[in-house]
């Protein structure tokens, strides 16, 4: 069977998506995630700058009330909160900075081109220490002591507070990492061995030490060994048995991928024998590869739109994006998950709906492959090279001081 023509990026659509995301009300079905309104932000940012279009479809009001925003989230001791609605007032002992929201809103300054002035740049990287467990690994926020309660670290063991610690010590301290000597660092080469040793047996990295592999926490311990420039030995036990981990992530396409849950729970109970092979049918091109082919991020389970970045990303860092089915990717995405309103769905299933998350990590995976209209991305920091180029010329950041 020849393929079918190839697909177009409806960038338009998409950006209309993103202008919704940023300047409507969401869907009640994000109630939910109030709390989590600096990555919400920060993701739909993002995707306007990945798209080339927040300086020129959104105003110098509209990205300065943003800025704005984003500073009134900065605590006091510094880092921020993930949303107003955290601000608990006197109770300040369950307001601390967390490192996910500082990291988003770091992130989101970057991307709107702010200078940082306002930024308590010292006091997030006194943080950064403090909360480094004694293995390595990071917790999520310090709890402040009180006269009945001791400081308190709190978060789950979790590759994704140890990237984002690592990110922000990458984003502030400047000269790549190695700036503001003045201030204490935290130990990286504890950081790096906690890596190394949640690198499994089949050469993907788990959350933890003997955990499972799974593609988003192996982005987060390759991005954040690049960060701190140790992708080499001290912080892989094995490359080829990652690499060859991460490849075999691109799973094809059947056609029970596409369907209702229940219908092809229906055709596994009372199908026929030809029913249920025409429900896992492959189709593939005049070469023989699978038309369609997108990335999970664990054994036996479906492709999903966000390891299309996970892992793409994961191996642009190794410099082994080769390795993949790139046009059997892109077409996964741009006509089995793209949405008819813009953005990516999570799943290629009827009734589904595109959400923050999935559309932006959706873009980002086809700005790694290239894609016409998406500006180029950095893998490690998942921002456009131009926000990254804009860190990397101010001035203090280029000098490596700790006073802005």
């Amino acid at each position: 069977m020849s393929a079918p023509p190839r697909p177009v990026l409806d960038k338009p659509r998409h950006v209309r998506y993103w202008q919704r995301c940023l300047k409507t009300c969401l869907p009640e079905d994000y109630t939910s995630t109030d709390l989590n309104r600096m990555t919400l932000g920060c993701f739909s940012v993002a995707a306007l700058d990945l798209l080339g279009e927040l300086p020129f479809l959104t105003s110098p009001e509209d990205r300065h009330g943003w800025i704005e925003w984003v500073y009134r989230n900065q605590l006091p001791t510094g880092g921020f909160r993930g949303s107003p609605a955290a601000d608990l007032g006197s109770a300040s002992r369950w307001d601390p900075p967390n490192v996910s929201a500082t990291f988003f809103a770091v992130a989101t300054l970057v991307n709107l081109g702010d200078g940082l002035e306002r930024l308590k740049r010292r006091e997030i990287l006194q943080l950064l220490p403090k909360l480094q467990r004694e293995d390595g690994s990071f917790g999520e926020c310090l709890l402040p002591a009180t006269e009945d309660e001791p400081e308190t670290l709190v978060g789950t063991t979790d590759m994704r507070f140890v990237y984002m610690a690592v990110a922000l010590r990458w984003m502030l301290r400047g000269q790549a990492g190695m700036g503001c000597p003045d201030i204490p660092d935290f130990d990286v080469d504890k950081t790096v061995a906690y890596i190394r040793s949640s690198q499994s047996y089949d050469g993907g990295i788990s959350e933890k030490p003997f955990g499972e592999s799974h593609a988003g926490m192996t982005y987060c311990a390759i991005a954040a060994l690049s960060l701190l420039g140790r992708l080499d030995a001290s912080g892989l036990q094995s490359v080829d048995s990652l690499t060859k981990w991460l490849v075999h992530r691109q799973v094809p396409f059947e056609e029970k991928d596409g369907m209702d849950e229940d219908d092809w729970q229906e055709i596994l109970e009372t199908g026929t024998e030809e029913e249920k092979e025409a429900a896992m049918r492959v189709e593939r091109g005049a070469d023989g590869r699978p038309i369609w082919g997108g990335f999970h991020g664990r054994c036996n389970k479906k492709a999903d739109t966000c390891y299309s970045f996970w892992v793409g990303a994961s191996l642009e860092i190794l410099k082994k994006l080769y390795l993949i089915d790139v046009n059997a990717n892109r077409r996964f995405l741009l006509e089995k998950t793209k949405h008819v309103i813009g953005g990516f769905m999570k799943l290629p299933q009827p009734g589904g709906f595109p959400d923050i998350l999935h559309s932006f990590l959706g873009l980002a995976a086809l700005g790694l492959m290239r894609e016409e209209g998406i500006n180029r991305l950095d893998a490690a920091l998942c921002m456009s090279m131009q926000a990254k180029e804009r860190l990397m010329a101010l001035d203090w950041w280029a000098e490596g001081r700790s006073q802005i």
